[in-house]
């Protein structure tokens, strides 16, 4: 075969494999305390299983009239490295994340997907101050940013939209390509084509994790995750005024 021939093969692949892709966005936000979040509390949240929508914050956060001084700018999330995709059975995805940037309210980044596969997005900050996820709010392919708390996984219960995990285990088996096999797949709900699994960190002074899991709808789709900070409930060390008592 000739090398233009085989030059014009692979151009009519490469061209494919594009015209099969399909652009998906994910926005990300960063609320650094408790009460930010709860302002946006309009109604009753359930179980905190996704019943509460939160109208409002969504739309705070699209017109930039939240004030900056609630946001996190601290901790933009970051595409899964390749150990991490591997052990989420996740792809690959080169795309550029913008960090949020006045009058934007979002991290944000767009990128060209193939439908059905899954894209893991990671918060991984090494930060003293505000360790402690309490609040996570997500936004699948359909309408509406849906409120979580991001209860721990127990033996045998159902899987849900947002859960948590000691970080030292999904840290451990980041290496290994059984973690969603064995253990998400069954805890993890994507109903939603989004969810979220809260690594909590073992040392109390350093922030938990997030892992934003995205599953690729068949049409383009905007995605949103809002995630509410604060102090750890346990003593906190790294923070000059003392532990902070939950109320």
């Amino acid at each position: 075969m000739s090398r233009a021939l085989l030059l014009a093969l692979f151009v009519y692949l490469l061209a494919a494999q594009v015209a099969e892709a399909i652009e998906y966005r994910l926005q990300v936000a960063n609320l650094y305390d408790e009460q930010s979040f709860t302002h946006y509390f309009d109604g009753p949240i359930g179980t905190g299983s996704g019943e509460l929508v939160m109208e409002r914050l969504e739309k705070d956060l699209d017109g930039g009239a939240i004030a900056r001084g609630v946001l996190l700018s601290d901790r933009t999330f970051r595409y899964g490295w390749e150990a991490l995709s591997r052990s989420f059975e996740a792809g690959k995805v080169i795309a550029e994340i913008k960090p949020l940037e006045s009058p934007r309210r979002w991290d944000e980044v767009v990128w060209h997907g193939k439908p059905g596969e899954r894209s893991v997005w990671v918060i991984a900050t090494s930060t003293t101050r505000f360790q402690e996820v309490f609040h996570v709010a997500l936004k699948g392919a359909g309408p509406g940013l849906h409120y979580y708390i991001p209860y721990s996984v127990a033996a045998r219960s159902r899987a849900q939209v947002v859960v948590g995990y000691p970080l030292s285990f999904l840290r451990f088996y980041e290496d290994r390509t059984t973690l969603w096999q064995r253990y998400l797949a069954r805890s993890v709900s994507l109903t939603q084509g989004i969810a979220a699994v809260v690594g909590v960190n073992d040392n109390p002074t350093f922030a938990d994790w997030v892992y934003i899991v995205v599953e690729h709808p068949a049409a383009a789709a905007t995605f949103k995750a809002v995630v509410g900070w604060g102090r750890r409930r346990s003593t906190d060390r790294s923070n000059i005024e003392g532990a902070w008592d939950r109320r």
